[in-house]
């Protein structure tokens, strides 16, 4: 029931919502950390409904390269 992606997920989850509470001057490490929740999130949810295991392997990757490609765009945004 616990296992890293969980506790991962709630961790994320709570340095978001302390980042943009508290200040919102540092909200650039906080997209860091949502990043990686979308990213968990999608990769977990493949891993569940997923089965065949060819399909599974390149929506992974797109996932990988969506996610690279998503906080680049944001990083050249916030610069």
């Amino acid at each position: 029931m616990f296992d890293i992606n969980w506790l991962l997920l709630r961790l994320v989850t709570f340095f978001i919502l302390g980042g943009i509470l508290i200040d919102l001057e540092i909200f650039v490490f906080p997209i860091g950390f949502l990043f990686l929740h979308i990213s968990l999130g999608l990769k977990t949810i493949l891993n569940d409904y997923i089965h065949i295991n060819k399909i599974k392997k390149i929506l992974l990757v797109l996932v990988r390269i969506s996610s690279i490609e998503i906080s680049r765009y944001a990083l050249e945004l916030l610069l």
